[in-house]
């Protein structure tokens, strides 16, 4: 799976500092742990939307949607999700 800075997010990794590799993984983390309260918290959301929105906050990107789908699915699953 591979993430970006957004541009079109506003300030690319503005909201994190995002700027290294190790900067993108974290935030990217953050962005998944955060999905991963919100769906705990009301099954009903749409995890997908969700995770692109945490990203987009953060200004990042996935670089195709495969990586959003396969993440959704594994925050849907109840397993740990880790890019660290």
């Amino acid at each position: 799976m591979r993430f970006e800075l957004d541009p079109a997010a506003g300030e690319p990794g503005a909201e994190t500092g995002a700027e290294t590799g190790a900067d993108i993984a974290a935030a990217v983390q953050q962005a998944i742990d955060a999905t991963a309260t919100a769906y705990t918290d009301d099954a009903r959301i749409d995890v997908e939307e969700r995770l692109r929105g945490e990203l987009r906050e953060r200004g990042l990107k996935a670089s195709d949607e495969a990586a959003i789908e396969e993440l959704a699915r594994d925050v849907r699953s109840g397993h740990h999700v880790s890019v660290l």
